[in-house]
């Protein structure tokens, strides 16, 4: 009986642990009190990828895809690639995002409508 609950039990730790690590977002949008939290999801090998965030009482959900880099620096490092993107919200806006990497492991940047709408946002990898 007790070897029965043993792989339900090590999958259940595995999986409370894979949500300790990851890629966190967060973000501050332009009449939105509070700091917006989310994910991160990686894209392809290229490069993108996409996040979510929702406000602390998760009235709005604004989802994000970013584009691979479209500049690059250092040959060799991540540090100063700069992409662009679009962010969607809940409440029907809709940003154009521009996008510039920390390191490989981070991005931070900023997301316009032209009504003057801003989202600022981090993403980083937690371990």
């Amino acid at each position: 009986m007790k070897q029965c609950l043993l792989l339900p039990t090590v999958l259940l730790v595995l999986l409370l642990a894979g949500c300790a690590f990851g890629y966190h977002a967060r973000g501050t949008l332009t009449g939105v009190s509070g700091e917006l939290r989310g994910k991160a999801f990686p894209g392809n090998a290229q490069g993108g990828g996409r996040f979510a965030l929702a406000d602390p009482e998760g009235r709005l959900r604004c989802d994000a895809e970013m584009a691979p880099p479209d500049s690059f620096s250092t040959p060799g490092s991540c540090e100063g690639e700069a992409g662009s993107g679009v962010v969607r919200c809940s409440d029907g806006l809709v940003l154009a995002a521009r996008w510039k990497a920390i390191s490989c492991r981070s991005f931070q940047g900023y997301a316009e409508d032209e009504r003057g709408n801003r989202l600022e946002f981090r993403v980083e990898r937690r371990r």
